[in-house]
């Protein structure tokens, strides 16, 4: 080394050279870029649509909800042109709209074995 040269920095000196790609290597790069933009437009499609779906069935749940109080609006609107107890009310709202059916978790029954004990005596 000669006195008035610089030295190097130490990135320009570790930096490999990369080989150039081949013509097989680009087009399979960009035929991997194309399949990536279809398949995340896909994606997104597919959540607009199950978006819309769930919108949908809110909607409709709600849209039910409201037809549900109208009509139980209907029905005490009927009654209450009456002057009948309140016990009967009750039970013809019952009757219009009956309790949801909740289901119990299966009970496991096992049936419990006892040993007799045996003695003997000498």
């Amino acid at each position: 080394m000669e006195d008035n040269e610089e030295p190097k920095p130490l990135a320009e000196i570790a930096q490999k050279v990369k080989k150039p790609r081949t013509e097989k290597q680009i087009e399979t790069f960009k035929k991997a870029q194309e399949n990536r933009a279809k398949n995340i437009l896909l994606k997104k499609e597919a959540g607009k649509k199950a978006l819309e779906e769930k919108i949908l069935q809110k909607a409709l749940s709600i849209k039910k909800k409201q037809i549900n109080k109208q009509y139980d609006l209907a029905v005490l609107d009927q009654i209450s042109d009456d002057e009948t107890p309140m016990e009967e009310i009750k039970q013809k709202h019952r009757a219009v709209t009956p309790p949801p059916v909740r289901l119990l978790p299966p009970t496991i029954q096992t049936p419990i074995q006892q040993t007799k004990k045996t003695f003997t005596f000498l």
